[in-house]
């Protein structure tokens, strides 16, 4: 275990090194363990948020706690809150901080599943992970921004999302800035390529998070 701190520290002026940029922040207490993992659109807003007495003074009891055990802070910066999404709860999963909600016991988190049988595999939110033979990605929280993280998943990678059966007309029709070829004019062997490159930046290991993560 670290070395414990013994003056807390000034966390108000380290928030004015915080760039304004997406990304996630980590509480850390006097023992520099990880407390708390957030994802913000805005870090510099989002993180100098809880320092504001007038903020403070409205926060509820476990963020009363949870700022009263943090002696530090540190953020990583993505360019996207896309991201950030995926980037949180991969930190949440490494660390499972005190102060964040289980995963397992809230009905807020969700997963992302995709059936590599399907002809048309598409990736699809889901409440629970089961054993069907889909690859399954998360948990994640915030359902909304998971929502727009598949969103520029369709966009960045051309793969289908919600939805269901073979590819609609105007999808087929659809082509993006990043993937100008049509889903009409892929073949199958080339749609699983955009598929695998999709899972590949939902397990980390695109090239885009790998650089977050180093």
């Amino acid at each position: 275990m670290a070395t414990p701190k013994t003056e807390k520290p000034d966390l108000q002026n380290k928030v004015h090194e915080v760039p304004h940029k997406p990304g996630v922040y980590l509480m850390r207490d006097r023992f520099n363990r990880v407390i708390y993992v957030g994802k913000a659109r805005d870090l510099r807003k989002r993180v100098s948020s809880y320092f504001l007495p007038s903020k403070l003074a409205q926060a509820d009891l476990k963020t009363r706690a949870m700022l009263d055990a943090t002696w530090g802070f540190e953020t990583h910066t993505v360019r996207s809150e896309a991201e950030s999404v995926l980037l949180e709860g991969k930190l949440i999963k490494e660390y499972r901080p005190r102060y964040n909600i289980s995963f397992r016991d809230d009905k807020r988190f969700l997963v992302v599943r995709v059936d590599l049988s399907e002809e048309w595999p598409r990736f699809r939110l889901a409440r629970f992970k089961k054993d069907d033979g889909s690859r399954y990605f998360g948990p994640y929280a915030h359902a909304g921004a998971l929502r727009q993280t598949l969103n520029f998943m369709r966009k960045r990678f051309g793969v289908l999302t919600f939805g269901r059966g073979a590819p609609t007309e105007r999808e087929l029709k659809s082509s993006t800035y990043q993937v100008p070829v049509r889903l009409s004019e892929t073949t199958a062997e080339q749609y699983r390529e955009r598929v695998e490159q999709a899972c590949e930046f939902l397990e980390g290991k695109s090239r885009e998070m790998i650089a977050v993560l180093e």
